[in-house]
Parts: C-alpha cells; structure tokens; sequence
C-alpha cells in the first residue's frame, strides 16, 4: 500500500503537510501537492494527516495504528495560562491518601492521555505496570522496604517502617510504574514526560499522585521486586506514580528557588 493518499478534490496545496513533516517522507510533488519522497523514513507520527485542515491525506502507516479511531479531532483552543500556570503551580507530591479505591476506568482513561505524549521519533517503546489494588501497592512497598533495609541506605524510613508508617509507597492505592528495554536511547525521557502527562490528567480529575523514586531504584536492582512487576532481564524500570484522593487540600503554593538560567 502506498505511504500516503491524496484527495485532489480537498487538497488546497498549501503544503502544510510537507512542511510540518519531521522526517523528509514527503515532498511537494510536480502538481503541487504532496507525494512520497522517502517512505522509509515515516515514523507514523501522524503530523501530515493531523495538520491539514482539509481532511486531504491519509496516511497508510497513521491508519494502521488504530483503524477504529482514527484521527482525533483537535480542540479549537487551549484553556488560559493562568488556569494551565496555576494547575502547574498548585500541584503538590501527595503522600496521604483516603481510604478510597481509584477505579479501573479512571486508570484506564490517565493510561489513554499518556499514550499521547511525545517520545523521541516517536518510538513509543513505553510500557506500564499498573494497579489499582491497595493491597498489591502493599506488597511492593513491603519489597522496597525490605531492599532498603538490607542496605541500610535509608534507616530513617526502614525505622518508620517498623513502626507502621509507610514512607515507602505512602499508602497509596494505586501505582502506575514505566519501564522500557534497558538499550532504548531515549527511555528515561520518554517515561518521564508520559509519567507527567498521567500526573496532570490525574490532577486534573482530583487524583493527587507523587513520584515513585525509591521504587523506582529499588525494581532495576533487587531480584524479588523485579520478580513482582513481572520484569524480565533487560528491562529497566525509569519511574512510577503512586496514585489515590488526597487526604488534605493545599490552600497555598510554597516558594521555590529564583530560576537559574544563562541566557545565550
């Protein structure tokens, strides 16, 4: 099947599709339009199909990721900065949590927004670990208590623990943890930007998360913990979330350090 299909009718040749393709797969073709200059470099980001306001391109590599859906439409703008500036602002790390489950549609549909971000070529090698099962975030945080503990790198939480206080993976009551294959170049980035596009959507719907760090440490070098998440060797853990409804609401913002940038 060829790369790319052209409705003449619809095309206005305005060449937005090649000039917004990242790659070179196309090019302006002799009538003005688009056409295939290198398929082989297509990485099915799907910019050509999503940039035309026409409705003009299809591309066969976009369509064959997902047939039934498609292209999504777009929304027509984007909220206000001080809305998007204040949620950035106003998110805090939450490590207590209610006694109230997250639904396995609410993770489904964080999952759904994560997909979305960007990867580097638009690879999409991130894979997740989830639950939604307090009592399996229990068994892991039990695991990563047990790893420190045995180290001795971190007395102060293995004493708390101890004593009942999970400092640990804070009681949440779910956790969503990426990973990719230990040789992908741009794994730690990758998860990382998605794992921030689920916190802000989870924000968004009155989830309060924090960043799973000792987890995270701990699954790419204890055997039992790997053993857990169903790791396999060669895979590497580049970060989780722990995920629930926030015991307390932040009334405030807590100052942070001036920026430190050098302009060029």
């Amino acid at each position: 099947m060829e790369l790319i299909e052209v409705d003449a009718a619809k095309c206005r040749k305005d060449g937005l599709c090649v000039v917004e393709c990242p790659s070179g797969a196309l090019e302006l073709g002799a009538e003005g339009g688009p056409v295939a200059a290198d398929p082989a470099v297509c990485n099915a980001c799907g910019h050509c199909v999503a940039v035309c306001p026409h409705g003009a391109l299809a591309n066969s590599r976009v369509s064959a990721v997902d047939p039934s859906v498609g292209v999504l439409e777009n929304i027509r703008s984007w909220p206000e900065p001080d809305v998007v500036d204040g949620m950035l602002r106003g998110r805090r790390s939450i490590r207590a949590y209610k006694d109230k489950p997250v639904s396995w549609e609410l993770m489904d549909t964080l999952l759904d927004v994560a997909r979305y971000a960007p990867t580097a070529s638009n690879v999409q090698e991130i894979r997740w670990i989830v639950t939604i099962d307090p009592a399996k975030v229990r068994e892991l945080a039990e695991l990563t208590a047990a790893y420190f503990a045995a180290k001795g790198t971190r007395p102060k939480y293995s004493a708390l623990w101890k004593l009942g206080r999970d400092c640990f993976l804070r009681g949440a009551p779910a956790l969503a943890v990426t990973w990719t294959d230990a040789d992908a170049p741009f794994g730690a980035a990758d998860c990382g930007i998605a794992l921030t596009f689920m916190e802000l959507a989870a924000v968004s719907r009155g989830l309060g998360t924090c960043w799973a760090g000792l987890l995270t440490f701990a699954a790419n070098d204890d055997p039992a913990l790997r053993a857990a998440l169903g790791l396999a060797e060669g895979q590497r853990v580049h970060g989780g979330l722990m995920l629930g409804y926030p015991k307390a609401r932040f009334a405030g913002v807590p100052p942070r350090n001036p920026v430190q940038a050098r302009w060029l």
